[in-house]
């Protein structure tokens, strides 16, 4: 897609910018930067930006949650967090006593429950990490294993199918999901990639960043790819529809080296604003419990 009309959201810059969530009773948009950590939160209507500097050593991964606030995947634990007073607490921690790995990507998936994986924290590592569910009930249970850096989760509106990365380099996967929440009968969708964060739109198809490929891929879900973008000189991380009419398409980006790879464009580490791109994208769950 030639022409993109790409704006900046405020002047705040990450090392590496990543969970980025639209809250649609809100209006506002949230982002981290994991390495900071740092909280950030974009009201739409007034367009200010305020952030939180958060007690944790590194944040992966935010969703929204139904009776108010946010929870957390930060470090090697779930917490929930209280934007009022600014106060995290402590749930479940799945990673307990494994100071090599800590809590990447997540999302809130049909059923209100929320879904983060676990990362080696030195990428040069590979010991076995986990995709785990905290449930409406503040249970977290172990879903899935098998990854290196677990990346880009998402899910069909109907829960039927999950796709994810970072079980095997350069490939997303999909996953019968449904009302059990256990991920079964996985096989590649889309391979030869390099992907990250992803999110789905309103028809269905997965918006997925290529980190250190400066574009964001469309890829329908039989697994072809139907549109991409470009952008120049960015390392891309994740990407998440919002505004008033969810058609408004925002790229976090790192603005440092991360695990060897640099970006070169001047914007590097801030929130691109993508309009016009001609596709919707659709709310994100809150998590229930």
């Amino acid at each position: 897609m030639d022409n993109l009309n790409i704006s900046t959201l405020g002047e705040q810059r990450c090392h590496l910018g990543e969970g980025p969530l639209w809250d649609p009773v809100a209006a506002a948009f949230y982002w981290v930067d994991s390495f900071a950590p740092r909280l950030y939160r974009n009201d739409f209507a007034s367009c200010e930006t305020r952030s939180w500097k958060l007690p944790g050593k590194t944040v992966g991964s935010i969703a929204v949650r139904a009776q108010g606030g946010l929870i957390l995947a930060m470090d090697q634990g779930f917490y929930t967090f209280d934007p009022v007073t600014g106060q995290t607490e402590l749930i479940a921690q799945p990673l307990a006593g494994r100071d090599g790995l800590r809590l990447n990507d997540g999302k809130v998936d049909p059923y209100g429950g929320f879904v983060a994986g676990a990362m080696n924290i030195d990428y040069t590592r590979s010991e076995n990490c986990a995709m785990y569910r905290l449930s409406p009930e503040l249970e977290v249970t172990e879903i899935l294993d098998g990854f290196d850096c677990f990346n880009g989760p998402c899910f069909s509106a109907d829960g039927s199918y999950l796709y994810v990365t970072g079980r095997e380099e350069g490939v997303i996967e999909v996953f019968d999901y449904g009302s059990t929440q256990q991920p079964r009968n996985g096989r590649i969708l889309l391979d030869h990639c390099n992907p990250d964060g992803a999110t789905v739109d309103e028809e269905g198809f997965i918006w997925s960043a290529q980190w250190n490929d400066q574009r964001v891929l469309r890829i329908s879900p039989q697994g072809r790819i139907d549109t991409q973008l470009e952008f120049p000189g960015h390392v891309v991380s994740s990407v998440m529809f919002g505004g008033p009419q969810l058609d408004l398409l925002y790229v976090t980006t790192i603005g440092d080296e991360v695990h060897g790879i640099a970006p070169s464009a001047d914007a590097a580490g801030r929130v691109l604003v993508v309009a016009e791109t001609g596709f919707r994208g659709r709310a994100e769950p809150a998590f229930r419990g």
